[in-house]
């Protein structure tokens, strides 16, 4: 975690073989900034999502990555939201 990097977090990503009566999920690329204070560093808002069926999960991260690799270094030029 670093200022200015971007992370991705979902709160319904399988665990296992356990999917929660879904069929899909979805994970939330953010940035990380500094909280009030300067203790610390918090989340900011969603930038982009990237959504995908249990059974791609791993593409889903995979993906995911990509994006927050190419937020880092400025170049990301794609939709806010992302169906794999």
């Amino acid at each position: 975690m670093e200022i200015g990097k971007h992370g991705y977090s979902g709160s319904c990503a399988p665990i296992g073989s356990e999917y929660f009566g879904n069929n899909t999920f979805s994970v939330g690329i953010f940035e990380w900034l500094p909280k009030v204070g300067g203790k610390g560093l918090k989340k900011s808002a969603v930038k982009v999502r990237v959504k995908g069926p249990f059974s791609r999960a791993e593409y889903v991260y995979r993906k995911a990555k990509q994006v927050c690799s190419e937020l880092d270094e400025g170049t990301y030029s794609g939709p806010k939201n992302i169906q794999v």
